[in-house]
């Protein structure tokens, strides 16, 4: 496949995020398909920033880990990336600054240097650098010229004493004589969309109808949480920044229990204050949808790098046993439509519904296909009842009739153990006719699944894997006879038919975590032997990370 990486290396407080960001949709404007992805330590200025975009003409869905092109604006940063470096890596670093020399590494360096503090200061505003580096970067690849511009007339609206010197360090950016070689790309308008997963998460929920959010801040689920906040006066939305986490899965509940569709956001460490509440929604069966995401923990860990380690946890989240439904999004577009998907399976079976994203898949920006919205999934299962309403009724299938209050019938929850009609029994017949009325949902639950991706599974040896790995996976195994790969985005309740599909290959598990959490738990719902590989240095899986582990293990 024809790509090219650009890496933006400096420090927190540089403004590489928006000029980062300015390339990205600069040349996805221009008709390139892109991927980007960050790399930042957790403060709000200086240490390592690095800003990758990941360049094809058809889409991608993670990063290739060596850099083609990476412009420097600190020595330091660049000196920490090296291992990322290969025989054409071009070094492009501001002359004005601490440089990278030929004595600073022990390879051979192709050095291009520009004075772009001293020709930002000459455009009028020194701490332009970065714009002068961007429009060198764009001249590169042909990118038409006003993209750049409108992008810096709306990121500073309103500020013309800001625009026109940015505008003018553009332009001495386009007239810088680079001179790299870069592949010749077949580039072509299309119809794709540019998302990150926060994006298509918080669009997901706007789409399913969400009415209440709730939650505290924690990166990296903050940025779902800002987006329905910077949405919510157009959509009817009420947000609430509560106190802490127990408050918000409290309120959320509430909400839900009021007949508003409602969403709480965390990562790992607000989810464990959410346990109580999570076991509430489940003895009241309302609906309740949380967004966990991931980031390496025990305790505070990275907060701004990512892991697949919260799936156990969340699978088996709150105390007792009572059935939720658990997804792990592969795209941004997956992340719409499993978002929509989960408010619907909450709402139909009253259970908890958790979205289970990674630190890559928020703060990466993908080129996807338009999100489907399918309307069916508003349904709410909401009845009006009447004076003989029983509100957990025992049925068939486990899901009672769900009223609110406010209507015709008398709505009676309670945290205890309850009869049909809501009233506290401690009547133990009843109690065992409870628990296997909530428990009956998940036959019926499980038919709601979609099969997992498959690929190649005549293949000897077959990848198990989820959540936003997929890119990775399937980037490393197509083109492949003697390797498949099975891959899920809805990972719990897990369907054990799968078993008979697997049976007599060899499986192991590409995994974001040490202990291999989804082998564990496919095998255990399938009795297949799966071994495990497992990236957990905080930073996301790749498939030269896959190919390089699996030769490192004898496996390949």
């Amino acid at each position: 496949m024809k790509d090219y990486v650009i890496a933006l290396s400096g420090e927190a407080g540089q403004g590489l995020n928006t000029i980062g960001d300015m390339l990205a949709l600069s040349l996805f404007r221009n008709g390139y398909c892109i991927f980007t992805d960050k790399s930042y330590h957790s403060r709000i200025r200086g240490g390592e920033y690095v800003y990758r975009i990941r360049i094809s003409e058809s889409p991608l869905h993670s990063m290739r880990q060596e850099f083609d092109l990476i412009v420097s604006l600190s020595k330091n940063t660049t000196l920490s990336q090296l291992e990322y470096f290969h025989d054409g890596t071009t070094l492009v670093f501001d002359s004005d600054s601490d440089r990278v020399t030929q004595e600073d590494v022990d390879f051979r360096l192709n050095v291009k240097d520009f004075p772009f503090k001293s020709i930002a200061k000459e455009a009028g505003e020194p701490r332009a650098q970065n714009v002068v580096a961007l429009g060198a970067i764009l001249s590169l690849f042909k990118v038409k010229k006003e993209i750049p511009s409108r992008l810096i007339e709306e990121v500073f609206s309103g500020k013309e004493e800001v625009i026109k010197p940015n505008l003018e360090a553009l332009k001495k950016g386009y007239d810088l004589p680079l001179s790299i070689e870069v592949p010749d790309f077949d580039v072509q308008e299309h119809d794709y969309f540019l998302m990150n997963g926060t994006e298509g998460t918080g669009l997901g929920a706007i789409a399913a109808g969400c009415r209440f959010l709730a939650a505290y801040p924690m990166t990296p689920g903050t940025g779902v949480m800002t987006f329905l906040a910077a949405n919510a006066e157009k959509h009817g939305i009420v947000v609430e920044q509560a106190e802490d986490e127990i408050a918000a899965v409290n309120m959320v509940i509430g909400g839900a229990f009021a007949g508003a569709r409602s969403l709480v956001t965390t990562s790992g460490g607000g989810f464990a204050l959410m346990q109580e509440g999570v076991s509430l929604a489940a003895m009241t069966e309302t609906p309740l949808v949380i967004v966990d995401a991931q980031r390496p923990a025990p305790a505070t860990g990275l907060p701004t790098r990512t892991a697949q380690e919260d799936l156990l946890f969340v699978v088996n989240a709150g105390h007792g046993e009572f059935p939720k439904y658990v997804v792990a999004p592969r795209t941004p577009k997956d992340a719409f439509e499993l978002t929509e998907k989960a408010f619907f399976i909450a709402d139909k079976y009253q259970i908890p519904a958790i979205i289970l994203l990674t630190e890559s898949l928020v703060d990466s920006s993908a080129t996807v296909e338009a999100p489907i919205h399918k309307d069916e999934l508003l349904e709410r299962f909401i009845v009006e009842g009447d004076e003989g309403y029983r509100r957990f009724e025992i049925t068939d299938d486990g899901i009672s009739p769900r009223a609110v209050p406010g209507g015709k019938a008398l709505v009676r929850v309670d945290s205890d153990e309850h009869d049909e009609y809501g009233f506290i029994t401690e009547d133990l017949n009843i109690r065992k006719k409870m628990v296997e009325k909530r428990m009956r949902k998940i036959d019926t639950l499980l038919g709601e699944l979609a099969a997992p991706a498959k690929f190649n599974l005549d293949a000897p040896l077959i990848l198990i894997s989820w959540g936003d790995s997929w890119g990775a996976i399937d980037e490393f195994t197509v083109g492949r006879k003697d390797i498949g790969y099975v891959h899920y985005t809805e990972v719990f309740p897990i369907d054990p038919e799968i078993k008979e599909e697997l049976e007599g290959k060899r499986l192991v598990s590409v995994e974001g975590n040490f202990t291999g959490q989804f082998a564990s738990l496919l095998r255990s719902k399938t009795g297949l032997p799966i071994e495990h590989i497992g990236r957990y240095d905080g930073r996301p899986i790749s498939a030269n990370w896959i190919e390089k582990t699996l030769k490192e293990e004898g496996i390949i």
